[in-house]
């Protein structure tokens, strides 16, 4: 008796080795079975039926649901410039971000008596309901870094600081972006170029409505609410004065809002070589910190 329940015993245990190895195999042959998406672009897609609403996505491999989106604005005064201007920082980031989708975008630009602010917001405001609406295509996520060069700067940082519903903007990067239209380097200015900047996508001067120019100003907007941030300036920039990148860092130091500065002394409105690196590389750092 005790030698066929040893023989019965046995044969029990080898049958329970023998489901553990077929339930292992069955795991790892579903496992393979999970579709690895290979990375993509789609260029020029509409997000509205008006010109320059259409945007470039570049989309990483092994995405999810998950993945975090880069959201790229263009410089151009509000008034000209095309996404295209930013695919070097499209290139850069699919290097140095690879975990993040990327969105390069036009938005309206501004004529005489048309697509005046907030146009723009509005555009990225519709830009991000498609983003939203084809994330299960896309698999991407919710979760939206933006950057913007000159008046992309001004933009991303309008955007992140005033339409940030469920706080789906996660940080804001601003590349030698104006923060504050009020300031009296421009209304005081002797260059007129200078005093008259904003008159055009505003569709007044600021001694007629500095209100206007106010409720324009991302400086106004600066709250403990607001998303991380971080600037890039340069020190002999003629067209954006020390003032406004200090301002701001000293509104959100006073806010507790985690920012980060970078002032290069001898550049001007744009720079290249290693400094354009070292931007490039605090960028990465700053958004991987926060994704």
């Amino acid at each position: 008796m005790k030698k066929y329940l040893n023989k019965y015993t046995h044969l029990v245990t080898l049958l329970l080795v023998i489901l553990s190895i077929s339930s292992c195999t069955t795991l790892t042959s579903e496992s393979q079975l999970v579709e690895v998406l290979p990375a993509s672009q789609l260029l020029n897609q509409t997000y509205g039926t008006a010109t320059n609403q259409n945007y470039d996505i570049y989309l990483p491999a092994n995405r999810t649901t998950a993945t975090p989106v880069i959201i790229m604005l263009h410089g151009g005064f509000w008034r000209v410039g095309a996404k295209e201007e930013m695919n070097g920082f499209v290139t850069s980031a699919q290097l140095k971000l690879p975990d993040f989708a990327i969105v390069n975008t036009n938005y309206r630009l501004v004529t005489v008596g048309n697509n005046q602010f907030p146009t723009q917001l509005d555009d990225i405001s519709i830009l991000l309901n498609t983003l939203a609406s084809k994330s299960a295509d896309y698999q991407i996520s919710q979760n939206y870094f933006l950057m913007g060069v000159s008046a992309g700067g001004h933009l991303a940082l309008m955007y992140a600081y005033t339409r940030n519903t469920g706080n789906k903007i996660k940080a804001v990067v601003n590349i030698v972006g104006p923060t504050n239209l009020t300031d009296p380097a421009y209304t005081n200015s002797a260059n007129p170029d200078l005093q008259q900047i904003a008159n055009i996508i505003l569709g007044d001067t600021f001694a007629n409505n500095p209100t206007l120019y106010q409720n324009a100003s991302p400086l106004t907007f600066v709250s403990a609410n607001v998303p991380p941030t971080a600037q890039f300036f340069g020190g002999m920039d003629v067209l954006i004065p020390l003032s406004q990148g200090n301002d701001l860092k000293s509104a959100l130091d006073a806010a507790g809002v985690p920012n980060e500065y970078t002032l290069y002394n001898n550049e001007g409105h744009g720079w290249i070589g290693t400094n354009l690196t070292d931007t490039e590389n605090k960028i990465t750092n700053f958004f991987n910190s926060l994704k």
